[in-house]
């Protein structure tokens, strides 16, 4: 999915900074995707210039104006546009796995040449890393109105209950084998 596409869809759920998008980036959806500021305000300065979206600066004390994007009527065009391409590119593909990186992974495939140490303390890390990205999936505190405008979406609680879902059964597994390793 393309960067811009990506800004829209996020504006689509109300007005946002580039700030607040790249928190969004570094919280909610770290595990799914990575945008950087080198890429966000670019794409947000050329969806402006296409008039895609609008922006208003608002004044703040001590620091410099927030820009705040808006997606216009032409953006949210394009935006279903983009994403009727990409659906198409999606299914066309026939790739409907996720692409798993994981160092984890790798280093229980080759724990046969770790000692039972090593690999009960990798495990018992990996469990409690898996609890805690519950807790946060999970979590229904007060949050800014920024990431409130996308933890109320339906696609949003759509994500966050497969998600759960997918850590809950990983976490279940890991606690139920993590013996069956090195014997």
């Amino acid at each position: 999915m393309q960067t811009d596409t990506i800004c829209l869809g996020l504006l689509s759920t109300g007005p946002k900074s580039g700030y607040e998008i790249k928190q969004i980036f570094e919280g909610p959806l770290s595990e799914i995707y990575s945008l950087s500021y080198g890429t966000i305000y670019p794409t947000l300065n050329k969806l402006m210039d296409g008039k895609f979206v609008t922006c208003k600066q608002h004044a703040q004390d001590k620091k410099p104006d927030k820009k705040v994007y808006t997606i216009s009527k032409k953006g949210l065009t394009l935006l279903k546009d983009n994403l009727i391409i990409d659906a198409t590119n999606y299914l066309r593909s026939g790739n409907f796995g996720d692409q798993v990186k994981s160092e984890f992974l790798l280093l229980i495939l080759f724990s046969k040449n770790l000692s039972h140490e090593v690999i009960d303390t990798i495990l018992s890390q990996r469990i409690s890393f898996a609890k805690q990205k519950l807790e946060l999936i999970k979590y229904e505190g007060p949050i800014t109105p920024e990431l409130d405008s996308i933890r109320s979406e339906k696609a949003s609680k759509f994500i966050r209950g497969l998600a759960t879902e997918l850590i809950e059964a990983g976490l279940k597994y890991l606690e139920k084998n993590k013996g069956k390793l090195g014997k």
